[in-house]
């Protein structure tokens, strides 16, 4: 707020402000000093969401900050601490760590942010050791734990320096920022198997170090929606487990157990790839491992591959196991409901196909024999075949198919576009299915 009780829109942005093309911002002069609430003008909030957000980006400390250091713990030469909500867990934020903060920042003695994640709407999310933000910032960011929230004193050596940036920031202006940690992830090295040395390659100690920072590399590409590139750092580090020397029991159970893990990743990017049957390789290389019977997570991924590939009774079955060992999983009992619905369908249309193969009229209580539905399903599956096989030009029917099971093939035929012809071979009448080309053809 200037001397004619003017203020700030919006809060400026330093990193805008610092920048080579400068900032922008606009000056309100419907500020008055009589005690009015002063709301933006783009803010279609309530009242009371108003007085809320007004109150969040207000400095909430009116005196000294020498004073203020004075109720903190240092964290380094130029950064004081106090903690005004106790983070989760009790791991810091890494190095190479990427992280989402929610942030306000204010000079010493001034009444308003100078900076506001909060105004702006949005989290700021910049990665450790890239000088993305101010380097006290970052020193501040990384003595926290998940969803703490805490105040910083922070002293210009590490902010805008001696000199500031006039006329918005004085020099050797120190600043107060309100920090909350809202998450943070480690996105691994990518390069970290790559780089070791043949010798470093046989060593499990070694190798199971760096899977570590190889699996957090995926899970990082997982989370951006990138599935092929998680997919191929889950499948190094399985090759890299696989090759390296095991000493003893106990490092071949960890052994074990972290390719579980792994081959467990893969099945849900295959399944995340449309790629069923690719995750249903994973599951199996898993139950060569060791118990699938005792993984829920495995059964589940089974479960959706093999529904996917349309083996509905072998994923049921999988679906099933998993709901036994965590019985009150939501999406088990969600992905049991699509395969039941699935499933129903696929019966109905079945009875549809086989309904029309036989020249019944199709009515809702048609209900056909389990052979009959057998013999449709087995003579699709082979003209799918035949079809397919180039070098193949003719299929001959077995005998003593019975007129309707004719009827059948005629009009499985005619969906596949293959000629159905009788012939006869020493007084013996036999039928033979024939590619359309071959048979126009042999008529000429």
């Amino acid at each position: 707020m200037d001397e004619n009780g003017s203020v700030l829109k919006e809060a400026l942005n330093i990193a805008d402000l610092l920048g080579e093309n400068g900032a922008q911002f606009q000056i309100s002069t419907k500020y008055n000093d009589h005690g009015e609430e002063f709301f933006m003008e783009d803010d279609y909030g309530s009242a009371d969401e108003d007085e809320d957000a007004h109150r969040k980006i207000m400095n909430p400390w009116d005196k000294s900050f020498d004073e203020l250091r004075g109720q903190m713990f240092m964290v380094s030469e130029f950064v004081y601490k106090r903690i005004t909500k106790p983070g989760v867990g009790d791991e810091l934020v890494p190095d190479r760590a990427r992280v989402k903060i929610d942030y306000n920042g204010y000079f010493e003695g001034e009444t308003y942010a100078f900076d506001s994640t909060s105004m702006r709407g949005e989290f700021k999310t910049f990665t450790i050791g890239k000088s993305e933000v101010l380097e006290g910032l970052e020193e501040a960011v990384k003595s926290m734990k998940p969803s703490e929230e805490a105040q910083f004193v922070i002293g210009y050596q590490v902010l805008f320096g001696e000199l500031g940036c006039k006329p918005r920031i004085k020099p050797k202006a120190d600043a107060l920022f309100i920090v909350k940690l809202v998450s943070f992830t480690d996105p691994g090295d990518a390069a970290a198997l790559d780089n070791l040395t043949p010798e470093e390659q046989r060593s499990y100690a070694v190798v199971k170090q760096k899977v570590v920072d190889t699996r957090n590399h995926a899970k990082d590409y997982f989370k951006k929606n990138l599935v092929a590139n998680a997919i191929n750092d889950y499948h190094k580090a399985v090759n890299y487990l696989e090759q390296c020397n095991i000493k003893d029991e106990a490092e071949q159970l960890e052994q074990t157990e972290t390719l579980i893990q792994i081959y467990t990743s893969l099945a849900v990017c295959y399944n995340k790839k449309d790629n069923p049957r690719k995750a249903c390789l994973m599951i199996n290389e898993i139950r060569r491992l060791g118990n699938l019977e005792r993984l829920p997570r495995a059964l589940f991924h089974e479960g959706r591959a093999l529904m996917n590939l349309g083996e509905y009774g072998r994923a049921k079955t999988s679906l099933v196991k998993a709901q036994k060992l965590e019985p009150t999983n939501k999406e088990i009992a969600k992905e049991l409901k699509i395969l039941n619905e699935r499933w129903e369908k696929s019966r109905q249309d079945e009875q549809s196909i086989c309904a029309r193969a036989f020249g019944l009229k199709e009515r809702k209580d048609i209900r056909l024999t389990e052979e009959q539905i057998s013999f449709t399903n087995t003579m699709k599956g082979t003209l799918e075949a035949f079809t397919a096989d180039e070098r193949s030009k003719q299929l001959t029917l077995p005998e003593g198919l019975t007129s309707k099971e004719m009827d059948m093939v005629q009009d499985l035929a005619d969906q596949f576009g293959l000629r159905l012809n009788l012939y006869k071979d020493n007084n013996k009448d036999f039928y033979r299915l024939e590619k359309k080309s071959t048979a126009k053809k042999d008529e000429e």
